[in-house]
C-alpha cells in the first residue's frame, strides 16, 4: 500500500468527524456537590456522559464560574473565600483568597485575567479583585440602592460586553423588603453606568418583582433585532406565587455601546408558570427552561416561551425539592442536577425537542451546580455570529515547515476561540480566546505547542469557534 493512501485512510475518518459545521467547543462539565457538611468537584465527559467523581475538595456551600481554563469557586457562606482549581493540573487548587470575613460572596464575574468582581450579600460595596493574585484592586459603593438595612444583598452577576449586570435582592433577614433592582456597572471605568440617560440622574434598573435570585440567562432578539433580552427569576416571598421571571432589555446603538437599558416587567408570572423560580435557562425567544418549585416545594423542570409567556410543557418533576440546576451546553443539551439524597444524579435533555437523553448519572453526593468549560459571558449570545458567515481559510503555507498563517473572517465583533488540535483530538495550542473584531483577524502559528517546543510532524487541526458555530482546517506539518 502506498504511503499517500496509508495517510488517507488514516486521516479520512477525522476528516469526516469534523465536517460538521456546528462541532461543539466545550469538553467538560464541572459538578458541583455537597452534602452540605462536605463538597466535592466531580467532571462528566460531554462527549461519553463519562463522569470522574471527587477530583477536588470546595465548601459545602459552592458557586462556580469558569475563565480561561481555570474554575473559580466561591465557598460562601461562613468561608467566605474563592478558590481557584486548575484542571490541567490535576485540578490542583492554585490559589484561594478572602474576600472579607462574614462577607457571604455569591458570585465572581470577569472583566480580564487580571480583574474580576465579586458580589457579597453580607457588604454593601462590590468587590475588584486580581483573581490571578487573589490582591484587592478596590470597590464599587452599592449602598445608594440599599434597602432599609443599608445593604442591597448583590447576588449573581452577568458580563455583556463591557457592562456588568449585578442583581440586588434587597432583603432584610433573608425575606424581600423591596422591589429587585440590576445595576450595571461600566468596566472599563469601574463606575455606575447610567442604565437610561434619557432620564435625569444616574438609573439603575428597576424590577417589578421582588427578590431576583437566579442566574441571569439571555436570549438575542428575534430576526434582525439588535436587542439583548436578559431573563432573571424573581422569587418573591417563598410559597407565594408574587414573583416570575423579568426581562431586561439591552439595546444596541450604532456605535455599539447600549441605549437605555430597561425592564419590560414579567415575561412570565409565577402564576402562569405554577410555582417559585428556583432558575432560568436562555434557549431561544419561543423557548426556554425553569426549574419551578411548586406551593408543596416539589420541584420541576419546565418549558416556556419568552413571546406569549405560557408554561409549554413538563420534562421532568421527581418531586421533592430535588432540582438545583440546569445549564445548557453549546452541543444544544440541557443538564439538570437532581440534588436529593434519595436519587442524587445529572439528567440530560435535548434543548428544543425535550427529549430525555441520558440519567441518571451519578456524581457521588447530590449535585448543586453544573458549569462547562467553555463557559462563555452573554455577550457571546447577544453578538453571536451565524454559522454560514463565519470563515477561517485554508492555512498556508500548507504543508508547513517554520509557520502557518491563519485568517479569520468574523461578520462582525464578536467572542472567538481559536485552537489548534492533532490527530488524536489532543488541543496543541490556543490561538485566541476572547473578544476579536469584526472582519479579517490573521493569526500566526510557529508551529510550537503551549510549552513553546516545537511539535512533531503530522496533521493537525486549526478550529475557530463563536457561540453557535465552527469551523476547522486541516494542516499538514513536515
Amino acid at each position: 500500500m502506498s504511503r499517500s493512501r496509508l495517510l488517507l485512510l488514516v486521516v479520512l475518518p477525522a476528516l469526516l468527524a469534523l465536517a460538521s459545521p456546528a462541532r461543539a467547543v466545550a469538553t467538560k462539565g464541572y459538578i458541583l456537590t455537597t452534602d452540605y457538611t462536605s463538597g466535592t468537584l466531580s467532571v462528566v465527559d460531554l462527549a461519553t456522559r463519562v463522569v470522574t467523581c471527587d477530583v477536588a475538595v470546595v465548601s459545602s456551600d459552592p458557586v462556580a464560574r469558569c475563565y480561561r481554563g481555570l474554575i473559580y469557586v466561591v465557598n460562601r457562606y461562613g468561608y467566605d473565600n474563592v478558590q481557584v482549581i486548575d484542571p490541567a493540573r490535576g485540578y490542583v487548587t492554585v490559589r484561594q483568597f478572602s474576600v472579607g470575613n462574614g462577607t457571604n460572596p455569591q458570585d465572581i464575574a470577569f472583566a480580564s485575567p487580571s480583574k474580576a468582581y465579586v458580589s457579597r450579600l453580607g457588604s454593601p460595596d462590590l468587590l475588584i479583585v486580581d483573581p490571578s493574585t487573589g490582591a484587592t484592586l478596590g470597590a464599587i459603593a452599592l449602598a445608594a440602592w440599599a434597602d432599609a438595612d443599608g445593604n442591597p444583598e448583590a447576588a449573581r452577576m452577568a458580563v455583556v460586553g463591557d457592562l456588568l449586570f449585578v442583581a440586588l435582592e434587597r432583603l432584610s433577614n433573608f425575606a424581600p423588603a423591596g422591589t429587585g433592582l440590576v445595576v450595571v456597572v461600566d468596566m472599563r471605568a469601574d463606575t455606575v453606568y447610567d442604565a437610561d440617560p434619557l432620564t435625569p440622574g444616574k438609573q439603575v434598573v428597576r424590577l417589578s418583582g421582588m427578590n431576583p435570585s437566579t442566574s441571569f440567562a439571555a436570549v438575542p432578539g428575534g430576526g434582525a433585532s439588535p436587542e439583548l433580552h436578559l431573563y432573571i427569576g424573581c422569587t418573591g416571598r417563598w410559597g407565594v406565587l408574587d414573583g416570575g421571571i423579568e426581562e431586561i432589555v439591552v439595546p444596541k446603538q450604532d456605535g455599539g455601546e447600549p441605549g437605555a437599558i430597561r425592564s419590560t416587567g414579567f415575561a412570565i408570572t409565577e402564576t402562569a408558570l405554577g410555582g417559585d423560580v428556583v432558575d432560568v435557562v436562555g434557549y431561544g425567544p419561543e423557548h426556554s427552561y425553569a426549574i419551578l418549585a411548586d406551593l408543596s416545594s416539589n420541584t420541576s423542570l419546565v418549558s416556556w416561551d419568552p413571546a406569549t409567556g405560557t408554561r409549554l410543557s413538563t420534562l421532568y418533576a421527581p418531586g421533592g425539592f430535588s432540582l438545583a440546576d440546569a445549564a445548557l451546553d453549546d452541543r444544544r443539551e440541557l443538564y439538570v442536577c437532581n440534588s436529593s439524597f434519595a436519587a442524587p444524579g445529572l439528567h440530560v435533555f435535548r434543548a428544543g425537542s425535550d427529549g430525555q437523553l441520558a440519567g441518571p448519572l451519578s456524581v457521588c453526593l447530590p449535585p448543586v451546580q453544573i458549569v462547562f468549560d467553555q463557559e462563555s459571558d452573554l455577550a457571546a449570545v447577544g453578538e453571536r455570529a451565524p454559522a454560514e458567515r463565519l470563515a477561517l481559510a485554508a492555512p498556508a503555507p500548507n504543508p508547513a515547515r517554520s509557520a502557518a498563517r491563519l485568517v479569520l473572517e468574523l461578520p462582525a465583533p464578536c467572542v472567538a476561540r481559536v485552537e489548534v488540535f492533532d490527530l488524536a483530538g489532543r488541543r496543541v495550542r490556543l490561538l485566541a480566546d476572547g473578544a476579536l473584531p469584526g472582519g479579517t483577524t490573521s493569526l500566526t502559528w510557529d508551529l510550537a505547542d503551549g510549552r513553546g517546543q516545537r511539535v512533531g510532524a503530522g496533521i493537525y487541526f486549526a478550529r475557530a469557534g463563536v457561540a453557535g458555530a465552527t469551523v476547522t482546517r486541516r494542516l499538514v506539518v513536515l
